[in-house]
């Protein structure tokens, strides 16, 4: 591992734009949620507070996917009707519960639902399939284009686009179009679309930010109100607001994961911690802010993910506290 002091534009804005400030409020935010106490108007509320500025809505999105809210919301609305007892999973929820605001949390998935008494709660956009944490699958969408999924994925089909196209609602995907007369893969995620005739993707899809690689052949990218040919061997990243302008990568890099590894080159260690988290149980939590900016450079093996811990402590002197839970405190 080695480091330095730099951070580039594109760090500042996925770090450093959200106040310690406003990320206390994105929690207040989550935990009003939370508490079941929320009333339409909040919702409102916080729609206007996620509108007023881009940094409120990267900090509650991190808040709610930090919380896993959606998966909270999602059991409960499976497993609950209003009598109390179980309902049967893919029903929906209870009829005491009607939409309230369509709140869209990009990262998280989640949407606000109001019911009786104007009480909210959330719930995420059902998926089709989905990864738990340290799990691939393997998917053939239809007759020459296939899908793998990566740790804590999720999609949903849509056969309104044709057989072979899904959303990527969060996580991470490997896209395979055989071509020769067949249907190309159509992949939607946070507003944008992404068609490949034929050729090799990997797309990511996390903190309402979404990173299109082309590894083979070359697909055609539709987002932010633009249309990007993205060629072979080149990524961009979009959201709702943006397009980024394609740079060259490593396809071999690219596609680590299938592998079984995780490799990082020259990256803040704030963003590895981030990464390593989607792999372990528990949760690796730097309480040294200074720790954050240091650059790194390594490559892991998710089978062996808590290696990190040992290899920092080497590496950079830090201190390891484990707590229960799989928690990892470094400082």
């Amino acid at each position: 591992m080695t480091h330095d002091g730099g951070l580039d534009s594109n760090e500042t804005r996925r770090e450093g734009a959200v106040s310690d400030d406003v990320a206390r409020q994105a929690q207040t935010w989550v935990s009003l949620l939370l508490s079941g106490e929320a009333t339409t108007a909040d919702a409102r509320s916080l729609t206007a507070w996620r509108g007023a500025d881009p940094c409120h809505e990267a900090a509650f999105a991190r808040a709610a996917r930090v919380h896993g809210l959606a998966r909270t919301a999602a059991a409960e609305l499976r497993t609950r009707r209003p009598d109390g007892r179980s309902a049967s999973t893919r029903t929906g929820p209870s009829r005491r519960l009607i939409i309230g605001g369509a709140i869209a949390a990009a990262s998280a998935g989640v949407v606000v639902l109001a019911g009786r008494g104007g009480r909210v709660g959330l719930i995420p956009p059902a998926a089709d399939y989905e990864t738990a944490k340290g799990e691939t699958k393997a998917l053939q969408l239809a007759d020459g284009v296939s899908v793998e999924l990566n740790t804590l994925t999720r999609i949903a089909l849509r056969p309104d686009a044709g057989g072979a196209a899904f959303e990527l609602l969060s996580g991470e995907a490997m896209v395979w179009a055989r071509g020769s007369g067949r249907p190309p893969a159509t992949v939607f995620a946070q507003g944008g679309e992404t068609v490949l005739g034929q050729g090799r993707l990997a797309l990511r899809c996390l903190d309402g930010e979404v990173r299109v690689s082309c590894l083979e052949g070359s697909a055609q990218v539709r987002a932010a109100g633009g249309a990007v040919a993205l060629p072979p061997r080149h990524s961009l990243t979009y959201d709702q607001r943006r397009v980024m302008p394609a740079v060259p990568i490593d396809p071999e890099a690219e596609g680590a994961w299938r592998r079984g590894l995780l490799l990082f080159r020259n990256e803040r260690l704030g963003d590895v911690i981030e990464e390593i988290n989607r792999y372990r149980e528990g949760r690796i939590v730097i309480a040294s802010a200074g720790l954050r900016d240091r650059r790194v450079n390594g490559a892991f093996q998710t089978d062996q993910i808590d290696q990190i811990v040992d290899q920092l402590r080497l590496a950079y002197g830090v201190s390891a506290t484990r707590l229960p839970g799989g928690v990892v405190v470094i400082a």
